[in-house]
């Protein structure tokens, strides 16, 4: 089994009053055989120095990445630094580092040898792996999960990609051990006893437009048509766009996706977000959109975001047994709030402080299985959304 802690501490400038706070929260809980932590952090703390601080003085390894607003047990902020303790005499865990992943590169050659060096210090093959990976416009988020589906076939994926508190997200770090990076993923690989939960919620039925149809002609994370359209032509025809850009007042467009021609769909709707058109007038989305696919465009609003946020957390809390919680959420839903940048967080630590140890932060594209058992593990990258691990 899996003991757990949720550290925090508010200190920005002061490394020494910093490391202090964490160490007095660690203080009282045993640490068993196995150890690891998830690091969650504003980028303010990474450049005072206060992240590299604490991560020397702590007696286990971290991996984690930038966030924006976060929260733990009893707190909610946004500028905090957050870890996740997880400890075990039974469940073994390891953290890697990847090289540098180049724009439009190859991700799991990048991948390759911190996975095999970590996963070789593992008794037994990982039954979950968390994932950081860096925010590469390029880079689909897709592409991180299959990179370890073809080091580590059929194994949960859960994570969250970096963030910053910028508009341009030009500062969003990935974390390990006290070194930070704008285009190196970071990893744990989890092996033993333990059995992994996920519990994901994405935008109400309510949300949907009157606006759906097919990807007819794609690659990769770029739409090139919309039935049988050319992407920016299609969005202009429903006035969502002019002369090849995106309306001013959308900052992004959702597509509820069915993926009905993967051999792994499992029924699952899935949330895109297009950006932008590039140069050919051809939609850039965050993670890949396979042609022949069906759509329904979707209007998120505050509201209906916070309400499908907080039937989520009634559903964790009556999980049985839960012994630790990870908690990521798009960083549109906080956008969505306006001026109540905390009403998730706070609602998050109302509903979940008396229980067992949690952990909310942030996300630039959230990644779990949409379903995992005995017939395998739909392992897929979301936008919009908020997921959960339950330990």
């Amino acid at each position: 089994m899996i003991r757990s802690a949720a550290l925090y501490t508010y200190e920005l400038e002061d490394s020494a009053i910093a490391v202090a706070e964490i160490n007095a929260q660690l203080s009282g809980f045993k640490l068993l055989t196995y150890t690891v932590g998830v690091l969650m952090c504003d980028t303010e703390f990474v450049d005072s120095g206060v992240y590299s601080a604490i991560c020397a003085a702590l007696p286990f390894d971290v991996a984690g990445t930038t966030t924006m607003t976060q929260a733990v047990n009893g707190e909610a902020g946004i500028l905090m630094l957050t870890v996740m303790v997880l400890t075990s005499d039974d469940v073994f865990f390891e953290v890697g580092y990847t090289e540098s992943i180049p724009p439009g590169g190859d991700i799991t050659e990048a991948s390759e040898a911190a996975f095999e060096s970590s996963s070789a210090k593992l008794p037994s093959a990982p039954k979950l792996i968390l994932v950081f990976p860096p925010l590469i416009v390029e880079n689909a988020g897709d592409g991180y999960i299959g990179a370890f589906e073809s080091l580590c076939p059929n194994t949960p994926i859960f994570g969250t990609l970096a963030i910053d508190g910028s508009i341009t997200f030009e500062n969003c770090y990935t974390f390990h051990n006290g070194d930070k990076s704008k285009d190196k993923m970071a990893f744990i690989l989890a092996a033993g006893n333990l059995s992994p939960r996920f519990f994901m919620a994405i935008v109400a039925d309510e949300n949907r437009l009157p606006y759906s149809g097919e990807i007819t002609k794609s690659e990769g994370h770029i739409v090139q048509e919309v039935n049988n359209v050319l992407t920016s032509k299609y969005f202009e025809s429903i006035g969502f766009a002019k002369d090849g850009k995106l309306d001013a007042g959308l900052q992004f467009v959702p597509f509820l996706i069915d993926f009905k021609n993967r051999a792994d769909r499992d029924g699952t709707p899935v949330v895109r977000a297009m950006v932008c058109f590039d140069e050919n007038g051809y939609g850039v989305c965050r993670g890949y959109v396979d042609q022949g696919s069906v759509f329904v465009l979707t209007n998120p609003n505050g509201d209906d975001i916070f309400k499908s946020s907080l039937e989520l957390v009634d559903r964790l809390r009556a999980v049985p047994d839960r012994q630790a919680t990870i908690i990521f959420s798009c960083v549109v839903r906080r956008m969505a709030f306006g001026m109540e940048p905390l009403r998730e967080a706070e609602m998050t630590v109302q509903k979940l402080s008396g229980g067992s140890p949690f952990m909310f932060a942030y996300a630039g594209g959230e990644i779990c299985p949409t379903s995992s058992g005995e017939h395998g593990v739909t392992n897929r990258f979301h936008n919009y959304s908020i997921i959960a691990c339950v330990l």
